[in-house]
């Protein structure tokens, strides 16, 4: 029977220990801002897993509270705050997922709304949720608790759907908001895979996505804006350094998401690396977590982030 390194704990592998290990290494989504998911996001588990996380973020940057609109000589500092609960499940005889997700938090800063001059905003509250589903496409068989622990884990790969709704909080006189008021939808193709000599230690994840976007009907001081999609690659490379403690590094590449006021065009279309460092540790059966940094390292539309985010994960 091959096992993964994940399985070792203690100098001996048991079943147990196994599915604990792998399900405790489970990094899962907070929200579908841009500013990225994390690692280890997409990593297998048995059917009928539960997880509930909550996720923590502080941003500055010059972009909208979802992170798909780039707002151009504008300084907005951004705190968010994600509730999230993911279903395991079968499908057929593939691995799926579903999770849903409640975010609020805070924004305020300034925002260049030319020809109106600059204008200012402090808002807390609702941001809008999301829902999304994944289904194993290659690589992720539906497995019961049993067989997940003697299954070796190799390339996998997902078809992604998401859609963030507009129930957000949100006022057209306001120049920054938490909420959207439109619809978003997310398509994506996650895949993961183990690499290195050594199975199960080292992970690659690669997640392309693109974001389409609905009409806005009541943008600032305007009638209507309309947005182009917003393509987005992630990944992230992480090392198990030891049964309970891993830490990798973390790219983000963004090009696209140019809004249209009215019939004319805001020159503020994205196009930018962003990259940073993350870090988790399982502290129980139950309970682990991880903290990660992020910045834009490369861009040619003068868009700016710094990001921390802590995520605090409970599966059952």
């Amino acid at each position: 029977m091959v096992r993964t390194a994940l399985c070792v704990f203690s100098g001996r592998t048991t079943r147990l220990g196994c599915l604990v290990l792998f399900l405790l290494y489970l990094i899962f989504p907070a929200s579908a801002l841009a500013q990225g998911e994390g690692p280890r996001v997409y990593m297998p588990a048995p059917v009928g897993t539960n997880v509930l996380s909550t996720t923590w973020m502080d941003l500055e940057s010059n972009m909208n509270f979802a992170g798909s609109i780039l707002i151009p000589n504008a300084d907005i500092q951004s705190t968010v705050v994600a509730l999230n609960y993911n279903r395991y499940f079968a499908l057929g005889d593939r691995l799926a997922e579903i999770w849903v997700t409640g975010i609020g938090g805070e924004i305020s800063g300034t925002a260049d709304t030319a020809p109106i001059g600059t204008r200012s905003a402090d808002v807390s509250g609702i941001a809008d949720p999301y829902f999304a589903i994944r289904v194993g496409l290659k690589g992720a068989p539906a497995l019961n608790p049993a067989e997940f622990v003697k299954t070796p884990q190799g390339f996998q790969i997902f078809a992604l759907a998401g859609i963030s709704m507009p129930w957000g909080d949100y006022e057209q006189n306001r120049p920054l908001n938490l909420g959207t008021n439109r619809w978003s939808l997310r398509l994506g193709l996650p895949m993961t895979m183990p690499v290195g000599k050594k199975p199960g230690s080292s992970w690659l994840e690669i997640h392309p996505n693109v974001y389409i976007y609905g009409d806005n009907d009541e943008p600032f001081r305007a009638t209507t804006r309309t947005q182009s999609p917003l393509y987005v690659l992630e990944s992230h490379l992480t090392h198990n350094f030891t049964p309970k403690f891993w830490a990798g590094l973390d790219l983000r590449y963004q090009n696209g998401g140019e809004t249209t006021t009215d019939g004319l065009k805001d020159d503020n279309k994205v196009n930018r690396l962003g990259g940073g460092i993350s870090a988790g540790y399982t502290f129980s059966r139950s309970w682990s977590g991880f903290v990660s940094y992020g910045e834009v390292i490369s861009e040619t539309d003068n868009s700016k982030l710094n990001m921390w985010r802590a995520r605090l994960i409970w599966a059952f």
